[in-house]
């Protein structure tokens, strides 16, 4: 293991993606710890969560590092940019314009890329002034002017920069930006969630074997969600022999692999998104108090309504992503096909039942795993422990993606140090 990251550190494109990676991040940790010009620091914690609710202010100080909770520059967090994301990729389907800029390629996602941009300005502008109105209703500052502008210039502003560093992340660094800007905000809160829960347990409030069973379903979604992110179904693929000239192609067989959990982290995502729109909306609106008992994180409506929009995001996404049309085309075209299953919409039709059974399992397990924890603290009584099912997915997804890209970079490099070794044509390279 030693080895393998010392190995990691020795190619120079690598180590240098990582420590870009490290910079940023610590570049977005102190950026949560600068509150907002105006605010007043005394009372934050008890006020925020008197106008959230501790459920909700729990949940969302997850996906920003704490950022919420001190009401910083990166209060919104990412929150505008996955937002936006949604609702361009509900309009892709139904919006033909949107659907041919999706299809035309490299150009047609650089243009969907400004149309996301433009959006997340938008959005983060729309959210910026709730939280200022929200911080001035519950008097945690003054009523002037002055304080309503610099909030929202600064909350925008805030959260366009941490969109311009996910995506300063995604192409100069490794992994996923906006998922390794989310993973850090959670890996950030782990020690405060370990500690309330040390002082749960120690106090007597919480029996210690329920510690035990935490540590034990800890470590069960972890592998579970290892090994349902790692799962494939492999669909064999014969290639038939074809002469061209003197030479023979085709004749092997190789398989095509079809993820289990297509969508990875993204319907968990996507789901929390948008079911903390209403909590955030009865938070900002005083007089819309009362519907944060209806839907506060772990109640029965949204726990409901969690579990349909995990299984709707997972089947929606697959959707976006697998085209078996084209897939059973471009099978075709190389001469490859399925044994026992007719080439063209015979095959499209199986590779859709097969995705659709994958499918299934994928949105039952995601949903399983992000209702659990809401189960587990309303049998064992623990309040303090806040990272849930939906925040270990992200974590073992967001690694697990992380270190594929680290492999690749590897493989790359060996690549590249048997070519310049070899002889290519009689000549020395």
């Amino acid at each position: 293991m030693l080895s393998r990251l010392q190995q990691v550190f020795v190619v120079e494109e690598l180590r240098k993606r990582i420590l870009y990676t490290l910079g940023m991040l610590l570049v977005y940790r102190i950026g949560v710890h600068i509150p907002v010009p105006g605010i007043k620091t005394e009372a934050l914690g008890q006020i925020l969560a008197q106008a959230f609710g501790t459920g909700l202010l729990q949940f969302l100080n997850l996906f920003t590092g704490g950022a919420l909770q001190n009401f910083s520059l990166f209060a919104l967090g990412v929150i505008p940019y996955i937002n936006v994301s949604i609702i361009l990729s509900l309009l892709i389907p139904v919006v033909p314009a949107l659907k041919k800029l999706q299809e035309e390629g490299r150009e047609g996602r650089k243009k969907l890329t400004q149309y996301t941009r433009w959006g997340t300005v938008f959005m983060a502008l729309l959210q910026s002034y709730a939280m200022s109105y929200m911080a001035i209703s519950y008097g945690l500052a003054d009523p002037t002017f002055q304080f309503f502008i610099t909030s929202i210039i600064a909350l925008t502003t805030g959260s366009i920069f941490l969109m311009w560093i996910g995506e300063r992340i995604t192409e100069n660094g490794i992994g996923n930006g906006i998922s390794m800007l989310i993973m850090a905000g959670i890996v950030a809160r782990l020690p405060a969630e370990i500690q309330a829960t040390y002082i749960e347990i120690s106090t007597g409030t919480v029996h210690p074997l329920w510690a035990v069973g935490l540590v034990v379903v800890f470590v069960a979604v972890v592998a579970l969600t290892v090994i349902m992110q790692q799962g494939q179904r492999k669909i064999l693929v014969q290639y038939a022999k074809r002469t061209t000239g003197r030479r023979v192609y085709g004749g092997h067989s190789t398989y095509l692999p079809l993820r289990v959990n297509l969508g990875g982290v993204i319907p968990i995502i996507f789901a929390s998104a948008i079911l903390s729109l209403p909590s955030s909306i009865a938070a900002w609106v005083p007089q819309l108090r009362w519907l944060q008992t209806y839907v506060e994180p772990g109640s029965l409506a949204y726990l409901l309504a969690y579990v349909v929009l995990t299984i709707f995001f997972t089947y929606f996404y697959s959707s976006l992503v697998f085209d078996p049309q084209e897939i059973a085309k471009n099978l075709r075209e190389a001469g490859g096909f399925v044994p026992g299953v007719r080439p063209g919409a015979s095959t499209a039709q199986y590779l859709q039942e097969i995705m659709g059974r994958l499918n299934l399992v994928g949105a039952l397990f995601l949903a399983g795993i992000a209702i659990l924890p809401y189960i587990f603290r309303a049998a064992s009584g623990i309040r303090g422990f806040w990272l849930g099912g939906t925040s270990l997915l992200i974590l073992v997804g967001v690694g697990i993606d992380t270190i594929m890209q680290m492999e690749a970079h590897l493989v790359m490099r060996q690549y590249e140090s048997l070519i310049k070794g070899a002889r290519f044509l009689g000549r020395r390279g």
